[in-house]
């Protein structure tokens, strides 16, 4: 499948996610309903996933193609995404402006978790032409490294190359 069609498809997926996101911002190591809709977003897509600490996901696609020459699978890569908001006032006025008093997504990571998603999503239907394997990590509490931290803690890199 061609990217530039799947892209112009896919924008819609990807800005209602971010959207959705940014409404529901919640800080560090408290991204419970974050978790649960990346958790939900991932089982629609068919994508294997774990929690890591309370509010981590590790997700991963095996692609089926052997590598070229070698007759393995190929390598591990990880795509993070952070996944906490800041406390602070959201000051946009659009409709998709932060419910959460004192809560916002100043810093971005409403994107990068729209992004991680819009990347699984694309990965998972194109599986069968990757070879390898990708972990995409939705990596809570990233402001202060507690949520990396964890997941090392927890060897979720270990076999990563």
């Amino acid at each position: 499948m061609p990217l530039k069609p799947y892209v112009a498809k896919e924008k819609e997926y990807l800005v209602r996610m971010r959207r959705y996101f940014h409404a529901h911002p919640e800080v560090s190591l408290k991204e419970f309903e974050t978790c649960r809709t990346i958790e939900a977003e991932l089982d629609h897509m068919g994508i294997p996933h774990q929690r890591v600490g309370e509010t981590g996901v590790y997700a991963w696609i095996d692609g089926t193609k052997k590598a070229p020459d070698s007759g393995r699978a190929g390598r591990a890569v990880v795509l993070r995404a952070d996944i906490d908001a800041l406390a602070m006032d959201d000051l946009k006025t659009e409709e998709y402006a932060s419910q959460n008093a004192g809560i916002c997504h100043a810093c971005g990571h409403d994107g990068h978790t729209a992004i991680g998603l819009g990347t699984a999503k694309l990965a998972s239907e194109l599986m069968d032409q990757l070879h390898g394997k990708i972990i995409f990590l939705f990596q809570p509490a990233e402001e202060g490294v507690r949520g990396a931290k964890s997941v090392v803690e927890k060897g979720r890199l270990d076999h990563v190359d």
